[in-house]
């Protein structure tokens, strides 16, 4: 169907159905109160399609049709954001040229844990995820934490449950319309990361022990945000500081799946050291270099866990350099082995070459005084 014909079909299911907003005021919308039409007129079909492009060609105001919200609202819930029903999602929104539905749907998944981390499951782990139920209390109320649990996945490993590549396209997709979501996407994180700050404190062996916990920080590292200066002093910095308050085994665990999976180490690195810089020239702006001022740079506050995340992201880029094989280590052992030998047999013939040459010199000089 052409985009006019889209158009058409658009104030045609206006003119039957309406938009589904009880307080529509639009005359023209079948929802609205003050309908302008005699409900009679949407006896015959032809009728309505020739109002219908006659609305089309005069650019007559079109509603947003609030049941199919709805529908794309609960379509959203069953599935997993994936590239497809992602791609969907926006199309749709473009047509509509109303992106409310997309920042809902972002805000529903990226401000919930549960919710984002049941995203972008590899397909052999998505169908056998065992869900277990536990309760965490806050200062308010007692709500439900979900804790996912998988035998295949265990701090010890390095296994993962994400689907690295499909949440790369997914990302870079929803990216792509970043003048639309940026502030949907910094006030979900800033749920998020809240909620996971308060679940590390109370529930931190569970929370680490959760299958698809290690996800959370391949997707956020995913997202460009992280270098946006707004972003960097509260969202950037709660991030930080949740990965390196992790266990020693965890933040372990971090940096073997980051030298393991992760082919763009180079741009969460980036992600960092624009933090790092950004929190320096605030420094900077408050502290004097020629003062007594005894405050240092790594008393700013955020600097830590800067610097601290980049320790692991260092570790985890000496751990993915490449490594020979313990049959190469072996052969090589071998190999050295026969050149120290052969370096002790030259040494040992330069000896003793060195020890003839000296007594054929003494003979030498013996030989004038034995004539004299």
């Amino acid at each position: 169907m052409s985009a006019a014909g889209k158009i058409i079909h658009r104030y045609f299911h206006q003119l039957i159905h309406g938009c589904g907003n009880a307080q529509c005021s639009n005359i023209h919308c079948r929802s609205s109160s003050s309908f302008k039409y005699d409900t009679t007129i949407l006896d015959d079909r032809n009728k309505v399609a020739a109002e219908a492009i006659r609305l089309s060609l005069e650019h007559v105001l079109l509603c947003v049709d609030e049941n199919m919200i709805k529908l794309h609202e609960e379509k959203i819930k069953i599935n997993n954001l994936s590239e497809n029903s992602l791609q969907e999602l926006i199309n749709y929104c473009k047509n509509i040229n109303n992106w409310n539905l997309l920042n809902k749907s972002i805000e529903d998944i990226f401000s919930n844990r549960l919710n984002l981390l049941n995203n972008f499951l590899k397909e052999d782990f998505s169908n056998n995820i065992l869900m277990n139920k536990e309760f965490l209390s806050t200062a308010s109320a007692t709500p439900k934490s979900f804790f996912v649990h998988d035998p295949r996945i265990t701090l010890d490993n390095d296994e993962i449950t994400l689907d690295i590549d499909a949440m790369k396209r997914s990302i870079k997709l929803l990216c792509s319309y970043e003048d639309h979501i940026s502030l949907t996407i910094h006030k979900s994180l800033d749920i998020l990361l809240n909620q996971l700050q308060y679940e590390l404190k109370s529930k931190q062996h569970e929370l680490e022990s959760d299958a698809n916990f290690f996800n959370l920080f391949f997707i956020i590292f995913q997202l460009p945000y992280l270098s946006d200066p707004c972003f960097l002093f509260d969202i950037a910095r709660l991030f930080y500081s949740i990965l390196t308050n992790l266990s020693i085994d965890a933040q372990a665990k971090f940096v073997r799946l980051v030298s393991k999976y992760t082919n763009n180490l180079n741009d969460y690195i980036s992600h960092v050291q624009q933090y790092i810089t950004l929190h320096a020239l605030r420094w900077c702006s408050h502290v004097q270099i020629e003062s007594d001022n005894d405050e240092f740079l790594s008393s700013e506050p955020g600097m830590k866990e800067g610097v601290n995340a980049l320790r692991l992201l260092f570790y985890a880029n000496l751990l993915s350099s490449q490594r020979d094989s313990l049959e190469i280590i072996e052969t090589e052992r071998k190999n050295n082995e026969k050149m120290e030998n052969e370096l002790v047999k030259r040494r040992q013939r330069y000896n003793d070459d060195a020890s003839d040459n000296e007594g054929q010199r003494e003979n030498e000089q013996k030989l004038p005084n034995d004539e004299n």
